[in-house]
């Protein structure tokens, strides 16, 4: 195969700063091309949804708007923009109290 073919270009892998999970991703920004009509509302990395038997956007996570720690979206919460469980605990104040809660369950989770 030709050099810059599919086969010969390195695997990208995502790794959430947080819980260290590794998953292969197949783009990171807004518009996957694979599915030109859905806009993200971040940054985010994505992978082909392997249960879909359509090409289908699944995002694993995104960079923490304040640290920049690449995060899985079950280490993080969106709220305008994604945040790390540690750097949404450390300003809990700023989110709105009904948050508070998820930011909780995110502590939790860190410690198990």
């Amino acid at each position: 195969m030709a050099a810059g073919t599919k086969a010969s270009q390195k695997p990208r892998i995502f790794t959430c700063g947080m819980c260290q999970i590794t998953i292969p991703y197949v783009y990171y920004g807004r518009q996957p091309k694979s599915a030109p009509q859905v806009v993200f509302l971040e940054e985010a990395f994505i992978a082909q949804d392997p249960f879909a038997t359509e090409p289908r956007p699944l995002c694993l996570g995104s960079k923490c708007a304040i640290c920049q720690r690449p995060v899985c979206v079950s280490c993080s919460i969106f709220y305008t923009k994604r945040f790390c469980g540690d750097c949404g605990l450390q300003h809990k104040e700023s989110f709105p109290p009904e948050l508070h809660s998820v930011l909780g369950k995110l502590k939790e989770e860190a410690a198990k």
